[in-house]
């Protein structure tokens, strides 16, 4: 439940960034993030197309999960709010929103997967590098501002693991 919530957030989190950058100036940070992505990749016009149409087809998606999300505030209020709960409203609830969120994975699977066709082993392997790493490296930073910490966070002081990957 707990990794539902935290699921839900962060797609929330994204669909306001997607929403940001689509009023923004000159297209926003999404674009802008777009343009510094295609800069990094050396893309061509052609993939840049097809990287711009998947986040398109993405943020459509999530949009669409998020408002299966908050509609699900009224089935809850109504499942608490009579004489007895209804829990098969909640659960009824739960499966739309399971099913918003299956929709999702689909369009990230079949969008990834036209990501990797348009592009070219090395784009690939810097892209795999970005969204393992994160944005971090298109700086030449080492992931992200902490990454000289990097080696204190994976080991403890005699070289095992550290009490954070306990």
């Amino acid at each position: 439940m707990f990794g539902f919530l935290v699921g839900t957030l962060s797609l929330i989190g994204l669909i306001k960034v997607a929403r940001w950058g689509r009023y923004g100036r000159h297209g926003g940070p999404r674009r802008w993030m777009l343009r510094r992505l295609f800069q990094h990749l050396d893309t061509t016009p052609g993939q840049e197309k097809v990287v711009s149409e998947v986040v398109d087809e993405l943020q459509r998606k999530a949009w669409a999960a998020r408002e299966t999300f908050f509609s699900a505030r009224g089935s809850f209020a109504k499942a608490v709010a009579g004489e007895h709960f209804d829990g098969a409203a909640v659960d009824a609830s739960f499966e739309t929103q399971q099913a918003a969120v299956e929709e999702l994975k689909k369009a990230v699977r079949e969008g990834l997967g036209k990501v990797h066709e348009a592009l070219n082993p090395e784009q690939r392997k810097r892209l795999a590098e970005l969204i393992e790493f994160g944005p971090g490296r298109m700086h030449g930073r080492c992931g992200g501002h902490f990454g000289h910490l990097h080696g204190m966070h994976r080991h403890g002081p005699m070289g095992g693991p550290s009490a954070v990957n306990l």
